[in-house]
């Protein structure tokens, strides 16, 4: 499921696409123990509200894609959502005036699709970088040059040995 969060004004253009269907969405916040608080049923929203501190507002979807507005948002950015993964672009008049604005959503898919393949392989990168041996005897010989690693390996190393005495 993707959500696209843009200014107000932009969303006209959205919904100039054949298959956009209007919706009202939830209310964006309700009353708990005589507070209001944003609403955790629009679990989207609820996760834009926590970490912007903004209200969004639902406006309608193209199929799974989900299209919220904020008033907050000056420029001509789309915000593309995937995951809690965010993705920004710049939206391109002339190319939407050119090919339609069905075309041009799925062209933003599609990089920001590649754009989150790229995510996954550094970060998975960064995963298999090998973690460099603590050694066990810098806790002796240099006690002012200790790191994490080599505390972590005297203790291993203390702990192997503890019943071979």
């Amino acid at each position: 499921m993707y959500n696209i969060v843009i200014k107000p004004s932009l969303i006209n253009e959205i919904k100039k696409s054949k298959y956009f269907r209007q919706n009202l969405g939830l209310v964006a916040t309700i009353e708990k123990n005589s507070v209001r608080d944003y609403n955790p049923d629009d679990k989207f929203s609820y996760f834009y509200n926590t970490r912007y501190k903004t209200v969004i507002y639902s406006q309608g979807n193209i199929g799974d894609i989900t299209f919220y507005i904020d008033y907050y948002i000056h420029d001509d950015l789309i915000a593309v959502y995937y995951n809690t993964e965010e993705f920004i672009f710049n939206y391109d008049f002339p190319l939407v005036k050119e090919k339609g604005i069905d075309f041009y959503l799925g062209h933003i898919l599609k990089t920001m699709e590649e754009e989150y393949e790229e995510r996954i392989k550094e970060a998975e990168e960064t995963k298999l970088e090998v973690k460099k041996e603590g050694n066990a005897e810098t806790l002796v010989s240099n006690p002012g040059n200790v790191s994490y690693d080599d505390l972590k390996a005297y203790l291993d190393n203390k702990e192997k040995n503890r019943y071979s005495i």
